[in-house]
């Protein structure tokens, strides 16, 4: 009889674990924020949609689209060249607000500090500018992870920088092309006036 108790409430505890951890998981996906990323131009604003190809300046817009807080967010930012990595950075950023965005420089020009030798100075009148020998062909993969329990999103670009072979014009330099790319296929961002006009 006494084992029959036992096994009963072993059975009845396992069951209560099953449920709080769906209940848990249920309660944790309402309350999780939503993070989306998409690099536009200079010009553009943080609500604008990009369309596939995306020229100049290359700016990453991180967006909170949901009605809750993200915390303790982890921007990293991988750059690779002809299959290897050439570049790593990350970034912090405490907390994004819902319905909150921010729109920064995408860092570049750490590709030129770490790799002179793909870059030649250019000097026209009094501007100087580094441009690359060769157009360089990039992949950018950004990774954000935020909250605890983390979670992650990943997205990734091919950035197409222009040398003075395929642009002659001096004063158009730098010259960025980007696509939204992943496993080989072109990503288009998706967006309605609700989402993005508040």
């Amino acid at each position: 009889m006494n084992s029959a108790l036992v096994i009963a409430n072993i059975s009845v505890a396992v069951v209560n674990l099953f449920l709080i951890y769906f209940i848990y998981r249920q309660v944790r996906h309402i309350y999780r924020p939503v993070i989306t990323t998409k690099v536009v131009s200079r010009e553009a604003n943080v609500e604008d949609i990009p369309t596939t190809l995306v020229s100049g300046d290359l700016y990453l817009v991180i967006s909170n689209v949901s009605a809750n807080q993200a915390t303790n967010l982890r921007i990293s930012y991988e750059f690779w060249f002809q299959n290897r990595r050439i570049a790593k950075l990350s970034k912090a950023l405490r907390y994004l607000n819902p319905k909150e965005a921010m729109k920064e420089l995408i860092p570049l020009g750490e590709i030129i500090k770490n790799y002179p030798e793909l870059f030649e100075q250019v000097e026209q009148g009094k501007e100087t500018k580094k441009i690359p020998k060769k157009t360089l062909l990039l992949y950018l993969r950004i990774n954000i992870t935020h909250g605890f329990p983390r979670h992650k999103i990943a997205d990734s670009y091919k950035i197409e920088w222009g040398s003075l072979e395929n642009y002659p014009r001096f004063e158009d330099h730098p010259i960025m092309n980007c696509w939204n790319m992943r496993d080989g296929l072109y990503i288009y961002k998706l967006g309605r006036a609700s989402d993005t006009k508040r």
